[in-house]
Order: C-alpha cells, then structure tokens, then sequence
C-alpha cells in the first residue's frame, strides 16, 4: 500500500477517534458510518471532482474500516 495513503489512513483515524470516539460503541454505527463515506467516494467520483478529493474520500472511508476491524477484533 502507499505510504503516503497509509499516513492519511492513519490521520483519518486519529480524527475519527477524537470526533467520534465515544458514540462508536457498536460495529452496526461504523459500518453505516463507512457506508456513508463509501457513498461519498461514489459521489466525487460521479461528479468528477478531481484525483485529489477521490483519495481524501478513500482515506476516510477507510480510517472508518480500519476503526470497526480494531472494533471487532477485539
């Protein structure tokens, strides 16, 4: 993977975490949360809104997957 998609992956976590840390409490809320962001991917790229929003909307969408795995991993 790209390290420079993996430092955002990580950032988009940390921010995750910050925001939303304490109603996260069950997978069902991350995974429409990640559904939502995976929406948002959909969009930017319907609506062509560049390489650069496309990644940002990745990076979020995945920092909201990697949040549920640590979630049900534990």
């Amino acid at each position: 993977m790209d390290v420079r998609l993996i430092e955002m992956i990580e950032g988009e976590e940390y921010k995750g975490r910050a925001k939303w840390g304490l109603v996260d409490t069950e997978p069902t809320i991350l995974l429409n949360a990640a559904t939502e962001e995976l929406g948002e991917v959909a969009h930017a790229i319907n609506h062509k809104e560049g390489s650069e929003k496309v990644t940002q909307e990745i990076a979020e969408t995945m920092g909201v997957l990697s949040r549920l795995f640590d979630m049900v991993r534990q």
